[in-house]
């Protein structure tokens, strides 16, 4: 695969993991999770609003770095576009003539 579909697929599991983590920790599905049957002692731990807070935040970094990726990618194009030289440029030789 290309740069681009790399890219493209960084871009979209960042913002699938930011996602999923941002707002399972808050539904009914984090309440009725194997963890919890299979140690009770973990219950408040899990159900702590602090760890939801806290794995909800990592869903936040996730989101925001497949953001500020496509962000950055989009400020740099135009600039490499620039600093690429024209048809003219190459047939000349590139000596500014």
């Amino acid at each position: 695969m290309g740069d681009r579909q790399w890219f493209i697929l960084y871009v979209v599991v960042c913002l699938e993991v930011g996602i999923f983590l941002l707002l399972v920790p808050w539904s009914p599905i984090w309440e009725r999770n194997y963890f919890l049957d299979a140690y009770p002692s973990f219950r408040t731990i899990l159900l702590a609003p602090a760890l939801r807070g806290a794995v909800a935040g990592l869903g936040l970094a996730n989101i925001y770095m497949g953001l500020s990726e496509v962000l950055n990618r989009r400020r740099k194009a135009p600039q490499e576009s620039e600093q690429q030289p024209s048809n003219e440029e190459l047939m000349q030789g590139g000596c500014g003539e």
